[in-house]
């Protein structure tokens, strides 16, 4: 069992065709692997009988904490805010990121094994070494960097690592050692009592709701978390990880994916429920190749650029404060 991959992915049923895909993949590269499913409990029976994996686990996301009660925890704090009747349409978003520490949270509390979180709808294409003995290899993006995560981070972590890129990279690891590292960090916000997954929503939403005055939708992220409390216990340059995600419009063919793979890409991500004319119905049609190429192009340039900024940062930052 504890040579077996462990992943939790949050899913609603219209990810279901990604998720075969994506199981399929997995099995390949990493053969022994088990797949722990979050769903809504009104699409449980639908997950069970279009996912037929023996070594699949569908768990109602209400055993974990229901909507409901997150929602009236969160909204004690965010009805303070000026963005109170704003937020509401992202709170299922807010929900989603506590299911899934939650449920890493007490499946490493239970037994003691590694497990990564992974986007439903995304798709692995390459291997990634997740794991180093017990540490992470944590991983990295230059495609983004948001602010807003890492003000929300450094007050529940205190502090942030000295030199960091983003986690966002469809997945992030954690180990046992690292949970309980960032479990010490929470409970010095507020004490972890029986149901962490209550805990764990006043942390983040009262959080949110003192540092964040203005509003920009996006003011946590649970891999930006996970990410940086894995930094903060064991301090290593983040390895570079990328995938091909935005801007794609349709499904990519083999010619295409095998590309990808050839030049090192790690992973697909169809981001099919984002309301843009890309996204909207792209797993019903292929993807464009002059619009692969196209971002093809954009993205490669962009790791060169920015791989090689990284590593001049890292160097800077973790040397040039010891010669002063």
């Amino acid at each position: 069992m504890m040579n077996k991959l462990n992943i939790c992915q949050v899913s609603l049923q219209g990810n279901i065709p990604i998720i075969k895909k994506n199981y399929n993949n997995f099995k390949k590269i990493y053969k022994d692997i088990n797949l722990f499913l979050i769903v809504p409990k009104k699409n449980k029976k639908t997950f069970k009988k279009k996912l037929i994996f023996k070594d699949l686990f569908i768990i109602d996301e209400e055993s974990i904490i229901s909507f409901s009660k997150f929602k009236k925890i969160s909204n004690k704090y965010l009805s303070k805010t000026i963005y109170f009747k704003e937020i509401q349409n992202r709170l299922g978003w807010y929900y989603q990121q506590i299911l899934k520490i939650s449920f890493i949270y007490d499946f490493i509390e239970k037994r003691k094994e590694n497990i990564i979180i992974w986007d439903a709808d995304t798709i692995i294409i390459k291997k990634i070494n997740f794991f180093n003995k017990n540490f992470s290899n944590n991983h990295g993006t230059t495609s983004y960097f948001h602010k807003a995560y890492y003000e929300t981070n450094k007050s529940i972590l205190k502090k942030l690592p000295p030199y960091y890129i983003s986690s966002l990279a469809q997945f992030i690891s954690i180990t046992p050692l690292e949970q309980k590292f960032l479990k010490k960090k929470l409970s010095k916000k507020k004490k972890i009592g029986k149901n962490f997954s209550e805990t764990l929503t006043h942390i983040v939403m009262q959080t949110i709701s003192r540092v964040h005055k203005k509003y920009n939708g996006s003011l946590f992220s649970e891999y930006e978390l996970i990410g940086q409390s894995n930094l903060l216990f064991n301090y290593h340059k983040q390895k570079l990880v990328s995938g091909m995600r935005d801007h794609l419009n349709g499904q990519l063919n083999y010619l295409q994916t095998k590309i990808l793979f050839i030049l090192g890409f790690k992973y697909i991500a169809y981001e099919h429920t984002h309301p843009n004319i890309n996204s909207k119905n792209m797993l019903k049609r292929n993807q464009t190749w002059f619009q692969f190429i196209k971002l093809l192009i954009k993205k490669l340039s962009n790791n060169i650029y920015r791989g090689l900024k990284h590593h001049i940062n890292y160097f800077l930052n973790l040397f040039v404060p010891a010669l002063r």
